[in-house]
C-alpha cells in the first residue's frame, strides 16, 4: 500500500546552488510531508551513497508526490544514469588529507563524460563512477566500475573493473592522468561497451571480459 522514491543528491551536498535551490526545495517538501494528511507516515531516510529516500508514500498520494517532485526538480529525470551512480568525497578545501579535487570536480567531469554516454546511447544504463581526493578512499572508489583517486592537483589514478554491486575490487588501469587523458581513456571503452556488451552485462564485468583489466578475486590480487 506504499511506495518509496530515492532522490539523487549530488555527492550528498544539500545546499542552494545557482539555478537550483535544492535546500529550499527540500525544505518545502518537508513542510508538505508534515502538514498534508495525504502523506501521514511518509518520512525521509538517508542512503549510504548520500541520497535521500522519501519512504512510505501511500499509493493514493503517489500522483501528487510525483507532481510535486517534478515541480521542485527533485525527480531525477534531468540526470543520466552515470551521474545518478556517481559519488565523490569532500576533498579540497575541507579535508586536510586531500591531494586533489573531488566533490567540486566530479560533477563537471561527469558532464564531459555524459556527452560520450549520450552519443553511445547509454543515458539510462547505470555505470558506477567514484572519485576521491586521496588514497584513503572515503567515497569507496576501489570497488567502483570506474574510479579516480587523486595523487596531486589535476592528477588521478584511474581504476576499472569493480563490480556494479560493490562485490569486487577494481584494478589500476592508468596512473597520474589529467582530465584530457581521462576522457581519452574512457571514451573508446564506453563506445565499445555500448556496441559489444552482452545482455544485462555491467561495465565493470565488460572490461574484465574484454581483457582491459584483470579481475581482482581477492585483496592480494589488487596489484597483479
Amino acid at each position: 500500500g506504499h511506495q518509496n522514491f530515492t532522490m539523487f543528491v549530488q555527492n550528498g551536498r544539500v545546499a542552494n546552488f545557482p539555478g537550483y535551490p535544492l535546500k529550499s526545495n527540500l525544505n518545502r517538501l518537508a513542510h508538505v510531508l508534515k502538514e498534508d494528511e495525504a502523506f501521514r507516515g511518509t518520512t525521509f531516510r538517508l542512503t549510504c551513497n548520500g541520497h535521500l529516500i522519501i519512504a512510505d508514500v501511500p499509493n493514493a498520494g503517489v500522483p501528487a508526490m510525483k507532481a510535486l517532485l517534478a515541480e521542485l526538480a527533485l525527480n531525477n529525470l534531468q540526470y543520466t544514469s552515470l551521474r545518478l551512480h556517481s559519488m565523490a568525497c569532500v576533498a579540497l578545501p575541507t579535508c586536510g588529507l586531500a591531494m586533489a579535487e573531488s566533490e567540486r570536480y566530479l560533477p563537471s567531469l561527469v558532464t564531459l563524460l555524459d556527452k560520450v554516454i549520450e552519443e553511445a546511447g547509454l543515458r539510462n544504463d547505470a555505470i558506477v563512477i567514484r572519485m576521491t581526493g586521496c588514497p584513503n578512499g572515503c567515497a569507496r572508489p576501489y570497488n567502483a566500475e570506474i574510479a579516480l583517486v587523486g595523487k596531486a592537483l589535476g592528477a588521478y589514478n584511474l581504476y576499472l573493473g569493480g563490480a556494479h554491486n560493490g562485490g569486487r575490487l577494481g584494478k589500476i588501469y592508468k596512473e597520474s592522468v589529467n582530465e584530457e587523458q581521462i576522457i581519452e581513456a574512457l571514451t573508446p571503452l564506453i563506445k565499445q561497451y555500448a556496441l559489444e556488451r552482452l545482455d544485462s552485462e555491467y561495465f565493470g564485468d565488460f572490461v574484465i571480459r574484454k581483457g582491459v583489466v584483470k579481475a581482482t578475486r581477492e585483496g592480494k590480487d589488487f596489484h597483479d
